[in-house]
């Protein structure tokens, strides 16, 4: 009896075994239905191909990998089952059904993949699914087959998939994902906005036919999976056909929801994805959980690949990742809540649900991970994806040399009608084929079709020509250009414009050749471009009949005039744009108010006359400034100024010889280029010329003159420099040295003169690591109120400790970071930290702070302020900003908007050098000063000079008057302290109270036996002027004939 039931078993496996190949057969009648003609032998060469490279691949390892003994190996490793080598009847029997299972997830890729991966990647993925990914699976899942098995964890862990839901179906689904998303999707699948187009396959009928034979065949694939006839066999089959029907209509209802349409192959996902479903658990289900999990399997796989295609723009050609791997991981899941919790291994649905979770998510990781990394691999060492030629012409001739129907001739004539299809189009005529005499005879109707347009394009262009003809004749002599039609060169006609522009009439031109007009240039340029149908203009010149030449611009092109082919020319005169242009060009290299050259021209005649072609010549470089300049400005207006600048540049022109050249370099500044300059005596001739004429006045106009005198420094290239710039740079420390010895002089360039330029460079270089290395240090100077005695003030000095040069001289370094602009950042250093003093070390006082004319001028001055007043917390009424006349002289109105700018702010103003300006009085009226500060030369002149103490006394006093308060600077001796305390000076500064010291040794207040000296003689001065005025008076009364003393 047992011989008879193992006889039956084995005959059952087998039969369900040939059901499931039948299923193969199903898979390519579906596939090659659902893909377009000139595809479809392509996918039913990959479905045969697959499967039979599937059972040798799996022959020779895949069973052994699967179902061998593997101990603590995650594969089985059994040499018996190598190569099939040792196998027993139900071994044998076992494997014939095993490997139907994994053709079967081999030729789930075939459909995903179709119309674009090439045959050839194909195999070596099937070769790869079917050694390796299904079999490890097939191994965890399925291991414990044949005998208790160790590496079969998850079925150990009650891991259920009857039939390989997951094990044969999503394996295949997922690398059906993975290949997808490595190759990409076929052309024209989504529109340019991403849009899914649907691309319809050639052969419902034999997609519909496949279907019902993968319906019947999945009789033998879950029905011959409980590898034995028993009882349950039928009711294995009842639910598989059961989740089957009610799939497919659920895919017919839900694809009629989406599409309003019943679309074939929305029909077939539902039946397959009912099939996949129910796959897992058809054991297990009753008969209402058959056809629930069949509806959730069609839902899940219809809804999955819309997501898919609409979301992840994923091309799947079958609908295979939603049947398949989508439908198969729901029917996993499905059984553990749809099957009766007491048949389930792990005792209750929650548990189970976990562990098909388990074995769901093992599947995807390995499945897609493994296929993910196999085709992103094979694609970087051979193509993966057909090339677009071959895919547009059809995998059927791309990789098989076959064609099948008419489906080809029937695109071709669809091109053709759309108009996408170029009209050189043949298509190959295949001896024996069946579509022979129709592409014959397409291929002649497209021999017709660009005959003729070919005729019509002729005609056209000759309609073209004639009427380009036409218009030239009727526009030639409306237009403004010269124009001339010429064969060969030989002038057949021309406009009245070219007998303008010629001074020769049509007749005298008419039969004589083009080339007579043009100049020996001029023509090798024509010739060069007259086989080029040049629209464009080129410039050439044209001779006149007196030899006057002409710039034209030039443009041609060949029409046909008169029935032959032409060549037309259009010439416009651009003398009068030459000329504009010339004007323009010397008005950019010349001043305008003085016609010399300016600083970009004379650069390049210095670079020319310094460059290598003159190397054989000496050049002499001179640079003037004039002295005063600003003054003039402001004394007597701009106008003077212009004058005095238009004068200089005349007279500087008329010192130079032709070969020579003057410029005007910018304000006052000009430059002379000598040329032919030996020797040096030369040079300093010629400067003390300059000199000698610049003495004389300049006339500025209504009678009035001025006199001027100059600095000028020269340089002598190649004596001094070679390098234009070096030259310059030389004749710029010459002249640095003529202004430094008191102006109106000259100086020629001696070595040695440079080490000031070298010095105030190192300077420049060091002043801006200064202030990151925090070398500078803020000094305080007291101020004395003479009244009380007391510091009433201080004045902040910034000092500079360099650690190479020691303490550096604020003389030497202010005006290298006035001239470098690294006095912005330097002179905000300085505010901030009085700030800072006055907001720590000194709360209540007040600290003056000098500015900078550059930085007064920058255009953050006051923001600057403002943030750092902000930021410190200081009153702006505790801080003095002292700025010089300087400031005043270049922008008048500028200088007026920002003093009014700081009094609203707050701060105080004083004007620094009171005195040494020449419109200081003026200003005083002018500007909102508080406070004006007397220059310490006229305190250092009292006692010396007769008229010193008048002058002092009369700016304190007009001080006094106008309301500012006068603080004396550079207060040396008592006898300058007394008599300036006398004369009402608010506030004494200088040696005598102290110098300019660091915060901790700065004096607090000052020296009382100082105050004590002063305040006693200046009593007695007191009582020697009462004393004078009573004796006055006595006297008076004794002899009023004699004069009062007092007054006098």
């Amino acid at each position: 009896m047992s011989e008879l039931a193992h006889r039956l078993d084995v005959a059952w496996v087998l039969v369900a075994a040939a059901l499931v190949l039948m299923m193969q057969v199903g898979f390519l009648l579906l596939e090659a239905g659902m893909v377009r003609s000139r595809n479809s032998i392509n996918v039913a060469q990959k479905n045969v191909l697959d499967f039979v490279f599937g059972v040798v691949v799996f022959a020779a390892v895949g069973f052994m990998f699967a179902f061998g003994s593997s101990g603590f190996l995650p594969v089985g490793l059994d040499g018996d089952l190598f190569f099939l080598s040792k196998l027993d009847s139900w071994q044998a029997t076992f494997f014939v059904f095993q490997v139907m299972f994994c053709g079967t997830s081999a030729t789930i890729v075939s459909g995903a993949v179709a119309e674009r991966m090439g045959l050839t990647a194909y195999v070596a993925g099937t070769v790869a699914l079917s050694a390796v990914i299904y079999p490890v699976f097939a191994h965890w899942a399925w291991g414990g087959v044949l005998g208790p098995n160790q590496g079969a964890w998850l079925a150990n862990l009650g891991f259920v998939d009857f039939a390989g839901s997951s094990v044969v179906h999503a394996t295949g689904g997922w690398i059906s994902l993975a290949a997808c998303l490595v190759i990409g999707p076929r052309m024209g699948r989504f529109d340019e906005y991403g849009r899914p187009v649907r691309i319809a396959g050639h052969n419902p009928v034999l997609s519909m036919a496949g279907g019902m034979l993968l319906f019947f065949g999945w009789i033998g694939f879950n029905g011959g999976s409980t590898l034995a006839v028993t009882s349950n066999v039928g009711h294995v089959i009842l639910n598989t056909v059961l989740a089957g029907a009610v799939g497919t209509c659920a895919g017919y209802v839900i694809g009629y929801w989406q599409d309003r349409v019943v679309l074939p192959e929305k029909t077939l996902c539902g039946m397959l994805g009912g099939l996949v479903a129910v796959t897992a658990g058809c054991h297990l289900f009753d008969g209402a959980s058959a056809a629930l999990i069949g509806l959730v399997g069609a839902a899940v796989s219809l809804w999955g690949n819309h997501l898919l295609e609409t979301r992840f723009r994923v091309d799947d050609a079958v609908g295979a990742v939603g049947v398949h791997a989508f439908a198969g991981v729901a029917g996993t899941l499905g059984l553990a809540l749809l099957a009766p919790a007491e048949l389930l291994p792990a005792g209750g649905k929650l548990a189970q649900l976990q562990i098909q979770a388990l074995g769901v998510g093992v599947n995807f990781l390995w499945c897609f991970g493994l296929g993910f990394l196999f085709f992103y691999g094979l694609n970087r060492i051979m193509t993966v994806r057909v090339s677009p030629e071959a895919e547009d012409v059809g995998l059927n001739v791309a990789e098989h040399a076959s064609r099948m129907g008419v489906g080809h001739v029937e695109e071709a004539i669809s091109g053709l009608l759309n108009g996408t299809v170029n009209l050189s189009k043949r298509l190959p005529v295949v001896a024996g084929d069946e579509a022979e005499k129709l592409t014959g005879l397409f291929n002649r109707l497209m021999d017709t079709i660009e005959d003729e347009e070919r005729q019509k394009s002729q005609l056209q262009a000759m309609s073209r020509d004639m009427e380009e003809a036409e218009r030239v004749t009727a526009l030639a002599n409306a237009t403004f250009e010269a124009i001339v039609i010429h064969r060969d060169g030989l002038i057949l006609d021309c406009n009245r414009q070219l007998e303008r522009l010629t001074g020769l009439s049509s007749a005298q031109i008419i039969g004589s050749r083009f080339s007579d007009y043009l100049t020996e240039e001029s023509r090798e340029k024509v010739f060069s471009v007259m086989d080029d149908d040049r629209v464009s203009g080129y410039e050439i010149e044209i001779c006149l009949p007196d030899g006057r030449r002409v710039p034209v611009e030039a443009r041609g092109r060949d029409i046909v005039f008169r029935g032959e082919k032409v060549r037309v020319g259009c010439l416009v005169d651009l003398t009068e744009r030459k000329e504009a242009e010339s004007r323009i060009r010397h008005l950019a290299q010349h001043d305008p108010l003085t016609g010399l050259p300016n600083r970009g021209l004379f650069n390049e005649r210095l670079a020319r006359a310094t460059g290598p072609l003159e190397g054989h010549r000496s050049t002499a470089l001179i640079l003037i400034d004039l002295d005063h300049f600003k003054d003039i400005n402001d004394i007597h207006g701009h106008l003077a100024g212009d004058a005095v600048i238009r004068e200089a540049a005349r007279r500087l022109h008329g010192l130079i010889g032709r070969h020579d050249a003057a410029a005007r370099l910018g304000g006052d500044e000009f430059a002379i280029i000598l040329n032919n300059v030996v020797f040096e005596n030369q040079l300093e001739d010629f400067c003390r010329r300059i000199v000698s004429v610049f003495a004389e006045p300049f006339d500025i106009g209504f009678g009035e003159k001025v006199s001027g005198s100059v600095s000028v420094g020269g340089a002598l290239c190649p004596l001094h420099a070679t390098d234009p710039e070096d030259l310059f740079a030389c004749a710029d420390v010459a002249l640095y040295q003529s202004k430094n010895s008191g102006r109106n002089t000259w100086h020629v360039f001696r070595p040695g003169m440079n080490a000031e330029v070298e010095r105030r460079r190192e300077i420049e270089v060091e002043l801006k690591q200064a202030l990151d290395r925090h070398e500078f240090e803020l000094y305080l100077q007291p101020r004395i109120d003479p009244a009380t005695g007391s510091v009433s003030s201080h004045e902040a000095l910034i000092r500079w400790h360099n650690p190479a040069r020691g303490f550096v001289n604020p003389g030497d370094f202010i005006p290298v970071a006035e001239a470098s602009g690294t006095i912005i950042p330097i002179g905000e250093w300085v505010f901030r930290e009085a700030c800072r003093l006055l907001s720590t070390e000194l709360p209540g006082q007040r600290v003056s702070v000098n500015v900078s004319p550059v930085q007064f001028r920058h255009p953050g001055f006051l923001d600057a302020l403002g943030e750092i007043v902000h930021r410190s917390g200081v009153h702006p009424d505790q801080i003095e900003l002292e700025i010089t006349e300087s400031v005043l002289i270049d922008d008048d109105r500028r200088a007026q908007q920002i003093l009014r700018s700081l009094k609203r702010m707050g701060f105080g103003v004083a004007l620094d050098d009171f005195g040494t300006g020449y419109s200081s009085l003026s200003y005083l009226s002018r500007y909102p000063f508080d406070t004006i500060k007397l220059d310490r030369r006229f305190v250092a002149n009292l006692g010396v000079v007769n008229s010193a103490e008048v002058i002092v006394r009369s700016i304190i006093d007009l001080g006094r008057g106008l309301g500012m308060k006068v603080v004396a600077e550079g207060v040396e001796t008592i006898d300058e302290a007394i008599f300036l305390s006398a004369s009402g000076c608010n506030e004494l500064q200088g040696f005598l109270f102290g110098r300019p010291q660091p915060l901790s040794q700065v004096q607090r207040w000052c020296d009382p036996m100082l105050m004590s000296e002063m305040r006693r003689r200046l009593l007695q001065a007191d009582a020697d002027r009462t004393a004078l005025a009573n004796l006055s008076r006595r006297a008076e009364a004794d002899n009023p004939t004699l004069p009062s003393a007092v007054s006098a």
